[in-house]
């Protein structure tokens, strides 16, 4: 599961707006409880995909381990990757699928004309390799 504040969502959601059409990424930063993945904050991160970005994201490794190494001196973890589909719905491609990472959970934003209309989390079934829609609850103001 997946729980995040609504501050958190709402504020992701118009990062993510104001990058459209292309797609928008970034990190989901918090703490593991029993198994559930709370967020604390976003952190945005630059789409440094060479190519298409409407289709596809990628961000910078480099910058990945920065982000993770300032959390883990606030006793936090990076506990996922979200990013949106322009003008698609809020399902992993099969781009998502091939490059998910085990632990890490995968928020997808669909947005349309420039407004985020469907949020959907996801999780890696080490398994069968496919992301497998995940719980995501919204929580709010603490």
């Amino acid at each position: 599961m997946i729980r995040i504040p609504r501050r958190v969502l709402e504020k992701l959601s118009r990062d993510v707006s104001q990058q459209y059409p292309e797609e928008a990424c970034g990190l989901l930063i918090g703490r593991l409880n029993s198994g559930v993945r709370v967020v604390n904050y976003h952190r945005p991160m630059k789409n440094v995909y060479v190519g298409e970005r409407s289709r596809r994201f990628l961000i910078n490794p480099l910058e990945y381990m920065q982000v993770e190494d300032e959390a883990a001196l606030r006793g936090e973890v990076v506990l996922g990757v979200y990013h949106s589909h322009p003008d698609a719905p809020a399902i992993p491609s099969n781009y998502d699928h091939l490059h998910a990472v085990p632990f890490l959970a995968y928020l997808i934003l669909s947005v349309s004309r420039g407004k985020v209309v469907e949020v959907s989390a996801w999780l890696l079934d080490e398994v069968t390799w496919r992301l497998e829609r995940a719980a995501l609850e919204i929580i709010e103001q603490d």
